[in-house]
Parts: structure tokens; sequence; C-alpha cells
């Protein structure tokens, strides 16, 4: 299991005493992706947005799995001195918040997961990878260059395509470079759709989806209820995956609730 230390951005509150928060983002994601939240939520929490391995500022390394990302988190809690901390994960991060109450629960106050269930899913992000792989960002000139070799590849999605290109920056010496690890995270999928297997857990729990989203259902919220004995959830109508970019309002006042 490779070691390496997160990088994190930390929004310090301002009252003394306040509680850790940890925000985990989904693949081909990152930390700044949360920025507009992460400050509201620094109002209550002093907050932690992490980079996971092979993704933004964060080392990457050759592998890519839930009991080492998860371990990447306690590695650097305990190097910031952290004890517990509640945790907002979303898809990925979602998987590896579940896969920290399974083996750490010790180390976790609250958790809210959004937008993934435990269970497997079939890999549905080869596309994806497909075109990543067909850019050329070495030796293009400008970042709309990258952008029109990806809207070549997967049309002209509106919340896709500029998604990727938050991944996308400038070498110095001339030409672009994605932030993810493309060739490891791609070839790490059947672990990023795998299973976390539950166990009891006594943690205070929320799990929030998207209405239009397809990834938890019914029987997921049932399976689920079945394993974390203080659970709640709650669905925001009309947006799918992306729910706290899509709706970041509904979010933030739910979660905050349910952090505070």
């Amino acid at each position: 299991m490779s070691r390496l230390t997160l990088h994190a951005r930390h929004l310090s509150c301002h009252q003394g005493g306040a509680p850790h928060l940890i925000i985990l983002h989904g693949l081909l994601g990152s930390s700044d992706n949360w920025q507009t939240l992460g400050k509201r939520y620094a109002t209550h929490h002093q907050v932690w947005m992490l980079d996971a391995r092979n993704h933004g500022r964060s080392p990457h390394a050759p592998s890519h799995s839930y009991p080492e990302m998860a371990e990447d988190v306690v590695r650097f809690m305990d190097a910031q001195g952290i004890d517990k901390a509640s945790f907002v994960g979303h898809s990925m991060g979602g998987k590896t918040v579940l896969m920290l109450s399974q083996h750490h629960p010790d180390r976790m106050e609250r958790m809210v997961v959004a937008d993934i269930a435990s269970r497997a899913y079939t890999p549905h992000h080869g596309p994806i990878f497909d075109a990543l792989m067909g850019t050329h960002p070495g030796t293009a000139t400008s970042r709309d260059e990258v952008q029109a070799q990806l809207i070549h590849a997967l049309g002209q999605d509106p919340v896709l395509v500029p998604f990727l290109m938050k991944g996308l920056h400038r070498h110095k010496e001339g030409g672009f470079a994605w932030r993810f690890n493309v060739p490891v995270l791609r070839d790490a999928l059947e672990n990023v759709v795998d299973e976390v297997n539950l166990s009891i857990n006594t943690l205070p729990t929320l799990f929030i989806r998207g209405g239009e989203s397809p990834y938890v259902s019914d029987d997921d919220l049932d399976h689920m209820a079945d394993h974390f004995v203080h659970m709640d959830d709650h669905i925001i109508e009309g947006v799918g995956h992306w729910l706290h970019a899509q709706s970041p309002d509904e979010f933030y006042e739910v979660t905050a609730e349910f952090l505070t």
C-alpha cells in the first residue's frame, strides 16, 4: 500500500474550539470544487478540503483504492493533530467516508455521504477516460484547444466538459497537463466502483441524493439503513449527481443543520 501526503485547503473558523470538518471530493474532482461551500461551513467548523491521491495537487501514486484513500485521510489527520472530525464526501469521496466508518469510526463525529451507495457499480466512465487519453495537453497552445478535443469526443456537455477542464493546469515551461493521474485512474476504475462492505454502525449519518440521479435508489437507502443505526436521508429534487454544485443552497442548509 503506497503512502503519501495529501494536499489540503484549510479554511479557519473564527470561533474558538470549532470542530473539524473534512471534505472529500469525487472522481476527477478536487478541493477546488468545494471552495464556495467550504467558506460557508467555516462559519462553524475548521474546514479541511482534501485532494485525494492522484487528484488535484496531491501526489500521483501507482495505485488507487478505498483502503488506501481511507489510510491517506487518517495519516493526514495524524499529521495535523486532528483526533476526530466530521466528514462530507461526494461520490468517490462518499465511499471513502464509508470505508473510514468501517475501519476508523473512532476518528469520526458525524458523516454526510452525497449521492453514492455502498454497493458496487457498473463501470461507466470509460468514454470519459478515452476522451482524456485522446487529448494532447502537453503540446496545446491554449485551454480552448484542449477543450475542443474534449467536446469532439464527448459532445457539448454543459456540465461534464467544464468540470473536466477544471483539472487542466498550465506548465511554466509551456503546454498544459491534467492534474489527475489519467492512466492510473483509468486502470483503477474497477476499484473506484467497487463495493464497500458495511457492518452495523452507530455514527450519526446523513445520506443526501439528487432526485434526478441514478446513483442511489430507495433499495440502496434501505440497505444502508440496515447498517447505520442513526441515519437520516434527504432528496434534493430536480438535480443529478453533482447536487452540491447544482443546488448549493439546499445542499448547504440540509448538511449544515445536520453537522451542527
